[in-house]
């Protein structure tokens, strides 16, 4: 009997977001078992809020401490989503049966158990973490549950967040994050303040843009917000939060969100609500790999020309060309709602 399994994802909130689908299934599969995971600091209450998480251990570092708390909750198996030489040496003097890795460097040979997570062509990257829960339950004879197309539903907090961001009448909240979580460079002030005055030009419907931002970044909304305010666009500079997992329940409010930012992007992905995606130009495809977790016919992304010296240039993005098509999409999503209200 499998009473406690352990998934291994410490590392950026993105990374995390994409395990959900993994975790969904492990405890779908396994009611009865604490699904539990080791995530980086940034994370722990985050994790803790995640409805497939029974327990979350947080990686603080001393590596002694932490194989002791592996060791205490006598695990009956650990998937490894994350694979390094130190996470095997985490778990290698442990005494838990199963231990699985994916298919990736040398020391996958180290593990008895090991899968493979090359994901099939046009799939995300949220798949390789499904790709080894799949194998470990495979192996088990136990049934693969089958995906759900929301990974989060608090339809019941809507109306509060919605308050908190001061959203009235029928007025739309679009939320937009500056900076990028990767290696290309942000899409400046001035070209994102001038892609939502052109979105909220074309649209049908009534926009209120929401900037969102964490440490640093509160500069770069602060530039978006002196620029909107000035073309007498209904803007407002989010509300700070206390936490991460605050900010996570609160993006239910968000009736569209727009980031360069993945980590953000993948939070609200979560929803089940309209994601614009700014990815840089690559023939590994990123806008692919990093899409969101909401459904594909609500998911935007845009990229600058592929190439070595343009992929990572977001200035050369098509911003008219973007700007058309998401007040098209707004227009298919919301309007024709304000019209029947």
């Amino acid at each position: 009997m499998i009473k406690r399994i352990l998934v291994i994802r410490n590392d950026k909130i993105g990374d995390f977001v994409n395990t959900w689908p993994a975790l969904y299934e492990l405890k779908m599969a396994q009611p009865n078992a604490s699904i539990e995971v080791f995530v980086a600091p940034v994370l722990e209450e985050f994790a803790k809020i995640c409805p497939f998480v029974d327990h979350v251990i947080f990686d603080n570092g001393d590596d002694p401490a932490i194989r002791q708390a592996f060791a205490s909750r006598q695990y009956d198996a650990v998937i490894v989503s994350r694979s390094q030489i130190r996470t095997y040496r985490l778990v290698r003097q442990l005494d838990i049966p199963y231990k699985l890795a994916p298919k990736l460097n040398w020391y996958q040979y180290l593990y008895r158990h090991r899968a493979s997570i090359e994901v099939p062509k046009g799939l995300g990257g949220w798949r390789k973490s499904c790709m080894l829960v799949e194998h470990f339950l495979n192996d088990h004879g136990i049934p693969v549950p089958p995906l759900p197309t929301q990974y989060w539903d608090l339809s019941h907090e809507r109306r509060k967040w919605q308050d908190h961001y001061g959203q009235q009448g029928e007025e739309r909240l679009i939320f937009a994050h500056p900076g990028t979580g990767g290696s290309a460079t942000s899409i400046s002030p001035r070209d994102f303040a001038n892609l939502l005055i052109q979105v909220d030009r074309q649209t049908d419907i009534a926009c209120k843009f929401v900037l969102t931002y964490s440490g640093q970044e509160i500069s770069l909304a602060q530039q978006m917000y002196d620029l909107l305010i000035a073309q007498g666009i209904n803007v407002v500079m989010a509300k700070p939060l206390s936490n991460l997992a605050d900010f996570a329940r609160s993006l239910v409010a968000a009736d569209m969100f727009m980031a360069g930012s993945t980590g953000p992007l993948h939070i609200a992905g979560l929803h089940n609500i309209p994601t614009v995606g700014f990815y840089a130009g690559r023939r590994s495809a990123p806008k692919v790999r990093w899409q969101t977790l909401t459904q594909s016919d609500k998911r935007l992304a845009f990229t600058p020309p592929i190439g070595k010296k343009t992929g990572r240039n977001m200035a050369l993005i098509d911003f008219d060309l973007a700007s058309k098509e998401i007040a098209s999409f707004l227009n298919t999503q919301y309007a024709w709602q304000q019209a029947v209200g």
